[in-house]
C-alpha cells in the first residue's frame, strides 16, 4: 500500500448528504457527520449515491440470476465519500472510529486500477478480418448493426474525429457522457487507449451510439496517464445508472465496455478484510455494477493480461487467480484473447475468477492491425470491445426487456465455439464468441413482446411450427387468434413460462385458425402465448385485449 491510503467511506443517508449529490464541491463545514477522526476528507470528490441491496423474495421466470432488487430512494441508499488517511496505523483507528459511529456503515479500499495494455508482438490479421470472422455482413443484413443502442467506453477518453478519419462513423452523444474533471471534453480528448476499444466496438456495431466515460483521465491518477482510483468507477456507474432510470418499457439499451482492472493484490486491502475489493461481493463497485446489470445493462469487462506465459510488469510476477473484483463479476461478461487464428495469447489472463470462479466467460478476437493507435489493437483491451460489439449489434433487434442480460449472457456462453478443453477451462472460458450460432439461438428461442390491445402478426410455414409471445397483465384477460381458412391453428398458454404441448394453464379447442381463450379471474403477472399450426400454414394476427 502508499504511504498515504484511499479508502471509500459508506455513510447512511442525511438530508445533508443528499443535497451534497449535485454540488460542485463537497464541502465537510456544511456536513456534520462527516467530522470522522483520523479521516481527511477528499472535498473536491461530491458524495455517490449506492442504492440499497435486497435479496429477491421471489425470482420470476424473465429474473433469472438476479437475486437482489435495489431501490434508488434517498432514504434507504447510502452515500459513498472519499478520502485517505495517513498510513495503516491511522487506517486501523479509523475503522475502530467508525464501528463506535452509527452514521458509518463501513471503510472499503479504494485501489488503484489501470488500461489493460499488452506484451508488443506483432499484429495478427485486420480488423477486417475480425469483422469478417464475426460474419458482420450477417449481422448488419438482418438489422443487427448497433442501432439505438449506447455503448459506453469506461476508459481513457474517445476521440471522435480520429474515429471519423478511419472511416468510423456512429453516433456520438455528448450529453450523455461524463468525465471525471472539468475541462475535458467528451469526444474530444487525446487519441489513446479508449479510442483504440471504441473503434473496435464498432466492427460489429457501426451504427451505435458512443457515450465517452473517460475514468482514466482522473486527477486522482497512479504512476500512468493510463491509471486512476476505483472511487471514479463508481462514479462513472452512478451516472450510467441514471441513464437507465427510466420507464421500463422505454429504457434504452446500454453496453458497457470495460478495458481495464486491478494489476495486483497490493493495489488493495488484504483478502478478508471488511474493506476489500478482490473477494468482496459488498464492495460498493461492486455491488453498483450489479444495480447497474439489474437495471438492464450489459457489462463486459477485460479478463487481464497477468497470463502465466507473458504477463504484463505490473503484476509483478502474480499470475495465480489475476481475475480480481468486478472483472470476476457474475453479472459481467469476462472477456479473453485469441488471435484470429483461435490462439489463445500468453498474455491473457486465466481463472478462476475471485468472485465468481468460473471465469472468463468466453474468449475474442484481439491482437490485429485495426485502429492505428497502437502498432496492434492488443491485450484483452481489444477483445472485449470487440465482444462489446457483437452484444450491441444484438441489443438492436433485442432490447433487454425481451432478453435479459442474463439471459443473453447464458446464449452466449451456449452458443461459442468450444478451442480449449472440452467444455468450460479456465484458459478460453466456455470459447470463442461465435455469431453464426448466436443467430441460429435466437432464431429458435425468439419470444416477441405482445402488449395488450396491440396486433402483431405472423407466419407458420409448416405444420408443427410455433411462434412464441410474452405479455403482463393485471386483469381479466380475452387472447383472439385469426388466421386462413382451411387450417388448424391452436393457442396455448401458460403463466409465468413458456408453454408447450403438454404443459400449459389454457389452451384453444377448435378446428379452425379462429380461436379465442377468456382467462377470468386473471392472477397478475407474465404470460406467454404459444401459436401453434395443428395442420396447415399461413399467416396469421394475435391480440390480447383486458376488460
Amino acid at each position: 500500500m502508499p504511504d498515504k491510503i484511499r479508502v471509500l467511506i459508506q455513510m447512511r443517508h442525511t438530508p445533508e448528504l443528499d443535497a451534497a449529490l449535485t454540488a460542485r464541491r463537497f464541502s465537510t463545514s456544511t456536513v456534520p457527520s462527516m467530522d470522522i477522526p483520523a479521516l481527511l476528507v477528499d472535498e473536491s470528490y461530491t458524495p455517490v449515491k449506492l442504492p440499497n441491496r435486497e435479496p429477491r423474495e421471489r425470482v420470476g421466470d424473465m429474473e433469472v440470476g438476479r437475486l437482489f432488487t435495489f431501490d434508488a430512494r434517498p432514504e434507504v441508499s447510502t452515500y459513498l465519500i472519499r478520502g485517505e488517511v495517513e498510513d495503516d496505523t491511522a487506517l486501523n483507528r479509523l475503522i475502530e472510529n467508525v464501528k463506535q459511529d452509527p452514521k458509518v456503515v463501513g471503510v472499503f479500499s479504494d485501489p488503484r486500477i489501470s488500461a489493460i495494455a499488452v506484451c508488443p508482438q506483432n499484429p495478427v490479421g485486420s480488423h477486417e478480418d475480425v469483422a469478417n470472422l464475426l460474419n458482420s455482413s450477417t449481422l448488419h443484413a438482418r438489422g443487427m448493426d448497433g442501432s439505438n443502442v449506447m455503448v459506453a467506453i469506461v476508459d481513457t477518453g474517445i476521440n471522435v474525429d480520429y474515429l471519423r478519419s478511419k472511416g468510423i462513423n456512429p453516433e456520438f452523444d455528448a450529453d450523455k457522457s461524463w468525465t471525471p474533471e472539468q475541462g475535458l471534453i467528451p469526444g474530444n480528448l487525446p487519441v489513446d487507449h479508449g479510442t483504440m476499444c471504441a473503434f473496435d466496438a464498432c466492427i460489429a456495431a457501426p451504427n451505435c451510439t458512443l457515450l465517452d466515460y473517460a475514468l482514466l483521465l482522473s486527477q486522482a491518477e497512479g504512476g500512468s496517464v493510463m491509471e486512476g482510483f476505483l472511487s471514479d468507477a463508481v462514479r462513472a456507474y452512478s451516472k450510467l445508472l441514471e441513464l437507465l432510470s427510466t420507464d421500463e418499457q422505454n429504457k434504452p439499451a446500454l453496453v458497457v465496455n470495460n478495458s481495464w482492472g486491478m494489476f495486483h493484490p497490493s493495489w488493495d486491502f488484504p483478502v478478508g478484510h471488511h474493506g476489500n475489493y478482490s473477494d468482496n461481493p459488498d464492495h460498493p463497485f461492486n455491488i453498483i455494477v450489479e444495480s447497474l446489470e439489474d437495471a438492464g445493462a450489459d457489462i463486459l469487462f477485460a479478463a487481464g493480461n497477468c497470463g502465466q506465459e507473458c504477463p504484463d510488469n505490473r503484476c509483478e510476477g502474480v499470475t495465480n487467480r489475476p481475475i480480481y473484483g468486478a472483472n470476476s463479476h457474475q453479472g459481467v461478461l469476462c472477456i479473453a484473447g485469441v488471435t484470429m487464428n483461435k490462439v489463445r495469447l500468453g498474455y491473457s489472463s486465466q481463472g478462476p475468477g475471485h468472485l465468481h470462479e468460473d471465469k472468463p466467460d468466453l474468449c475474442a478476437y484481439t491482437h490485429f492491425e485495426g485502429s492505428g493507435v497502437y502498432a496492434a489493437d492488443g491485450g484483452t483491451s481489444a477483445a472485449c470491445p470487440v465482444a462489446a460489439g457483437v452484444v450491441a449489434a444484438i441489443r438492436s433487434v433485442y432490447s433487454p426487456t425481451n432478453l435479459t442480460p442474463a439471459q443473453l449472457r447464458n446464449l452466449l456462453r451456449r452458443t461459442s465455439e468450444d478451442i480449449g478443453l472440452t467444455g468450460f477451462d479456465y484458459s478460453h472460458g466456455f470459447g470463442l464468441i461465435n455469431v453464426p450460432e448466436i443467430i441460429c439461438a435466437l432464431d429458435k428461442t425468439e419470444i416477441r413482446q405482445l402488449r395488450v390491445g396491440e396486433v402483431v402478426s405472423g407466419n407458420l410455414k409448416e405444420t408443427g411450427a410455433t411462434a412464441m409471445f410474452r405479455l403482463s397483465v393485471g386483469n381479466a384477460l380475452n387472447i383472439e387468434l385469426n388466421g386462413p381458412t382451411g387450417v388448424d391453428f391452436d393457442i396455448y398458454v401458460r403463466k409465468g413460462a413458456e408453454p408447450t404441448l403438454t404443459e400449459y394453464d389454457y389452451r384453444g379447442f377448435t378446428s379452425s385458425a379462429d380461436e379465442k381463450i377468456r382467462i377470468q379471474p386473471i392472477e397478475p403477472g407474465e404470460y406467454y402465448a404459444m401459436v401453434r399450426s395443428y395442420r396447415g400454414s399461413g399467416d396469421f394476427s394475435l391480440r390480447a385485449v383486458l376488460e
